[in-house]
């Protein structure tokens, strides 16, 4: 410490005006305060205590011990990375007294329009880093500009100042390993991290730049993304914008915050058993939903998860709220209600904001779903908001573990055929565990006969599963337009009519799996997922263009 002291020492110096400064200040504060010690000020024609000389002495003096102090203070006070502990109104030769303002501005473009700062953005990232923030200290030369990605929770800090060799850009890895050093161009460039690549730093002829992460990239990412790095506004503006909605939409997540822990199987007892105590009913979200967290959200059940089976709700989060009526305060706030259509039997209500569709109300049970999926700027919501539905589950019982059977070490009774035969009346029937839950697949199968009864055959689509097979026709339609393009009359024949209508729908329990609604030829073929019915084949027996043979007259 004390070479180092040493060298701070020697380069000490200081021009005339701060000389003049420093030796002001120190004859004003001698003269305060012999002012106020002596009660009477006696003029002595004798030579001045101080001449200009030892004044010199003891300025001198007085700016060393504090730029001593200052080192010291350096090496025992652990402050931010690379910034010198600094004492209001002390000269400090490192920093030349200026007050750094910083200005947050509303996108990339503003730096270029509204500053007299270059404008530098960073290349070869992964289109789903929009940029979050952007601030300028005007005054420096200094630019910070921070990229987010939500998917992957993973930020991004770019800066750069006008200025080789900027200290306060490259000393604030100085605590951080350094791992390589890379030629990537004309420039040097300094990478910082353990395994991998964590930060870097590099200059060129003008600038001095940092690139900090929250998540490592190895080192050969890290050099394409300084070479991809280049002056200009390569910011598609309209990202930008989709960035601002999406943090809008996301504000209306009532009771949420931006990550979410999954809850354990103990926390989903737990809040479960409250919400049946207190409302009655309990919702389950079913596989093969994802990190799926429950909670209460005033006089709501909340869940949110992740659903990666469709494509286009790949990692966006879905939040739902259910209850007796309506939704949480704020969560419908700034969206204008758009259409009303039936999903899968549900009524629901579309609305959007900003211009996207994603947020929808349902009912289910005589219970109001309030589902919010999160940045989803898709139109196919019919099908998205269908599959959605079919992961809910009704339960209106508090789903406490039943007592098993203890198969451990106790006997177990062997009866024969004829036993069993003669204490088969005796057994008490089998009880349906869940008999609400049986009760809306046999409405959502009588909706279905209806529908087929009445030759509605457009009114089946909110059920069907796409891709839908329709055997007979030899033909696999992938969405709701193909199947209105398949011709109504090649299904709604009299026969397919009759055998899906006379269907039994009471022999539909809550253990039911998959029913077939007609017969071998003709019928509609369903399975249960998460107490919704859902089509998955249509029947159609083929239609023979051969006019059938006579009958035969009998001979008289």
């Amino acid at each position: 410490m004390q070479n180092e002291y040493k060298n701070e020492m020697e380069k000490i110096s200081l021009s005339d005006s701060d000389k003049a400064r420093i030796l002001a200040n120190v004859k004003k504060a001698y003269e305060e305060q012999q002012g106020q010690t002596e009660q009477k000020v006696v003029e002595f024609s004798r030579k001045p205590r101080f001449s200009p000389r030892r004044i010199g002495a003891i300025a001198a003096a007085f700016a060393v011990v504090i730029i001593g102090g200052a080192l010291v203070v350096r090496q025992l006070v652990p402050g931010e990375t690379g910034n010198i502990f600094k004492m209001p109104g002390v000269f400090d030769p490192n920093d030349p007294m200026e007050e750094v303002v910083w200005v947050e501005l509303d996108s990339v473009a503003d730096i270029e329009e509204k500053t007299d700062c270059k404008t530098y953005t960073l290349g070869n990232i992964s289109k789903d880093y929009k940029v979050k923030k952007v601030e300028v200290a005007e005054e420096q030369k200094h630019v910070r500009i921070t990229y987010r990605n939500k998917k992957e929770h993973d930020k991004i800090l770019f800066e750069y100042k006008e200025e080789k060799s900027a200290t306060e850009l490259t000393e604030q890895f100085s605590e951080v390993d350094e791992l390589a050093t890379e030629k990537v161009g004309e420039s040097s460039v300094t990478m910082y991290g353990k395994k991998d690549c964590e930060g870097m730093t590099w200059e060129d002829e003008e600038c001095t730049f940092a690139v900090k992460m929250t998540k490592a990239c190895s080192k050969e990412s890290a050099k394409k993304i300084v070479s991809e790095t280049r002056e200009g506004n390569h910011v598609d503006k309209a990202d930008e914008e989709i960035e601002k909605v999406n943090d809008d939409l996301t504000a209306n997540s009532v009771g949420w915050e931006e990550d979410e822990e999954e809850s354990s199987e103990e926390e989903k007892k737990e809040i479960l058993k409250k919400i049946y105590d207190q409302f009655g009913f309990r919702v389950t979200v079913e596989e093969p939903a994802r990190r799926i967290t429950y909670k209460k959200v005033g006089a709501f059940e909340s869940f949110a998860f992740y659903y990666d089976d469709n494509e286009e709700l790949e990692d966006h989060r879905v939040i739902g709220y259910v209850g007796w009526h309506e939704s949480p305060d704020g969560v419908l706030d700034g969206y204008e209600e758009l259409e009303s259509i039936t999903i899968n039997g549900n009524p629901t209500t579309i609305y959007q904001k900003a211009g996207y569709r994603n947020l929808f109300q349902f009912k289910k049970q005589n219970l109001v779903f309030t589902i919010l999926v999160e940045q989803w700027q898709g139109d196919n919501y019919p099908d998205v908001i269908g599959e959605l539905m079919t992961l809910f589950r009704v339960s209106m019982d508090s789903g406490e573990d039943k007592d098993e059977p203890d198969s451990g070490d106790d006997e177990v009774e062997i009866k024969n055929k004829d036993d069993e035969k003669d204490t088969k009346d005796d057994e008490e029937p089998e009880k349906i565990p869940n008999a609400t839950d049986a009760a809306v697949l046999r409405e959502s199968a009588r909706e279905i006969q209806d529908a087929v009864a009445g030759e509605e055959l457009y009114s089946l689509i909110p059920y069907m599963q796409f891709p839908l097979t329709i055997s007979g026709l030899d033909i696999t339609v992938s969405g709701e337009s193909e199947f209105k393009s398949v011709e109504t009359a090649s299904i709604l024949t009299s026969d397919w009519i009759d055998a899906v209508v006379s269907f039994n729908i009471n022999e539909i329990t809550s253990k039911t799996k998959t029913f077939v609604m007609g017969d071998e030829k003709n019928a509609i073929v369903c399975k249960i997922k998460n107490n919704s019915v859902v089509i998955t084949e249509l029947r159609v027996a083929i239609q023979s263009d051969e006019p059938a043979e006579p009958t035969a007259t009998p001979e008289v």
